[in-house]
């Protein structure tokens, strides 16, 4: 009985994470806990912000999370992955595109320059770079998604 007891426990108890989790260890959560206790261990945990920072700075395994992560988030978490999506865009445009062209988030969230004002001194600058990003994406399957962005990012403010 105390063994069931333990397991229960342990069972409820959610996700736990170190400091700096890896992308592997996120992944691991969201098949045990699944996205909306993951995100929310996450958030809980103060591991938040840094999930979004290693998202926002664009490799391949982070912005993969991020399409992932997003049944599970809402409030602040919500609006962050866009955000930080958007940052990763001119750092590694063919990933970002090809979550854009699954469906977890669409053109006008990710390539709609979705920043809190004041958190780009220059948004002239970042859609340059951007589009030349988007610009040099080649994979014939996301050639659609790359007209929809850069048609996003030229009409967005």
């Amino acid at each position: 009985m105390a063994t069931a007891l333990a397991l229960a426990s342990a069972a409820m108890a959610g996700p736990k994470f170190i400091a700096h989790p890896t992308p592997a260890q996120i992944d691991a959560s969201l098949a045990r806990y699944g996205a909306r206790s993951t995100v929310s261990a996450l958030f809980d945990q103060n591991r938040w912000d840094y999930v979004a920072d290693r998202i926002s700075a664009g490799s391949s395994d982070w912005v993969n999370l991020a399409g992932k992560l997003a049944p599970g988030a809402d409030a602040g978490p919500a609006e962050e992955l866009p955000i930080s999506l958007a940052f990763a865009l001119p750092r590694n445009a063919p990933a970002v595109l090809a979550l854009v062209r699954s469906g977890a988030f669409s053109a006008d969230d990710v390539c709609g320059v979705p920043f809190i004002e004041g958190t780009i001194r220059d948004i002239g600058a970042y859609k340059r770079r951007a589009a030349a990003a988007i610009r040099r994406v080649s994979d014939p399957a996301l050639a659609a998604t790359v007209r929809t962005c850069l048609a996003t990012l030229a009409k967005s403010p």
